[in-house]
């Protein structure tokens, strides 16, 4: 076990530690919302964030990469009540394909400036030009109802289960509720769950609500509700404001913003 988990953190360390994008896997999460705009299908995860870390830190731009650093210790509020995430959520590669939390939203929106350079500089990419951006909070819910305007939900109907029982996202809720992560049930998720955890919605599109809320490019504004928070914010409509500091329960989601084909 010691040597798997050795070979994982390795691995890991390596993929960040180059601090290049991989264009395979950032052309393949690339979802049309509608002309000329994509969104990502997953919110952007923990190992995402540290490969551009990663590049900070070899570009030698010291006041950037203190605008970009993950603030750990908001594990330790009292409403978060977590210290094993203070060591391991941002770090350890069993924590890699989770969303990234903890960060501002000036940090945000440089990850998104930083992204746009990296793919339009890019051999092998999809599109020639591209924007990497915060979502405005209209476009933000014309993703989640994906073409039902009456949506309440990401999903269909104005039930936080399905059929079978299983809840439909990751929010705070009684610890008998079963949840449903990447198709197996479980009891609970200590905090957040992997980026493609649940199902997507009819655009491709995973945890539009629930796990993390998305931040949209209104500063102090997030969308979708989170696992943090009870099913008041889950809906499509609803607004969660905040500081626009960095929390344990807000991440973002990149959206693509076509410039030439």
């Amino acid at each position: 076990m010691q040597k798997i988990l050795a070979i994982l953190i390795s691995t890991f360390s390596c993929i960040v530690a180059a601090g290049q994008i991989d264009i395979k896997e950032i052309n393949k999460s690339f979802v049309k919302i509608s002309e000329g705009l994509y969104a990502s299908k997953y919110e952007v995860s923990n190992m995402q964030y540290l490969t551009y870390l990663n590049y900070l830190r070899q570009s030698d731009d010291s006041s950037l990469l203190a605008l970009a650093q993950i603030d750990t210790s908001n594990w330790n509020r009292s409403a978060a009540f977590n210290e094993p995430y203070v060591h391991y959520y941002h770090s350890h590669p069993a924590y890699q394909n989770y969303p990234v939390v903890n960060i501002s939203y000036e940090a945000a929106n440089k990850y998104c400036e930083w992204l746009t350079k990296q793919y339009n500089a890019a051999s092998g990419k999809k599109f020639e030009k591209v924007l990497f951006r915060l979502p405005t909070e209209k476009e933000w819910i014309t993703a989640a109802q994906a073409g039902d305007n009456n949506a309440m939900y990401p999903w269909k109907g104005e039930y936080l289960r399905n059929k079978s029982g299983q809840v439909l996202c990751n929010y705070k809720r009684e610890m008998t509720d079963t949840l449903a992560i990447e198709g197996k049930n479980m009891a609970s998720a200590d905090v957040t769950a992997p980026v493609n955890s649940y199902w997507k919605n009819s655009y491709g599109l995973f945890n539009m609500s629930g796990n993390v809320a998305e931040m949209v490019d209104e500063k102090g504004i997030a969308k979708g509700g989170s696992w943090l928070y009870g099913p008041e914010f889950l809906k499509v409509d609803q607004v969660q404001e905040y500081d626009g500091d960095a929390q344990t329960y807000i991440g973002f989601r990149y959206f693509v913003e076509i410039i030439e084909n």
